[in-house]
């Protein structure tokens, strides 16, 4: 597990995603920390209602800003 003070943030030297590109979905300095991103994962846990996703069978929960897809 990384340390909470860390910034999930894309990693851009990837060749994928500099291949298919990044959609950033906020600036870098408003990421959220690893810490606020676990808490609100495992508080979440069973507790939301999950969205359709796009994808068959794939559905959808925002979690700190991050969307977790959950594959049935």
């Amino acid at each position: 597990m990384p340390d909470d003070d860390v910034r999930l943030l894309p990693f851009v030297e990837s060749p994928v995603l500099q291949r298919v590109g990044i959609e950033r979905q906020c600036p870098d300095e408003d990421a959220p920390l690893f810490e606020a991103w676990r808490k609100g994962r495992t508080t979440s846990y069973g507790r939301t209602d999950l969205q359709k996703g796009n994808e068959h069978n794939v559905e959808e929960q925002v979690i700190e800003g991050i969307v977790v897809k959950h594959y049935n």
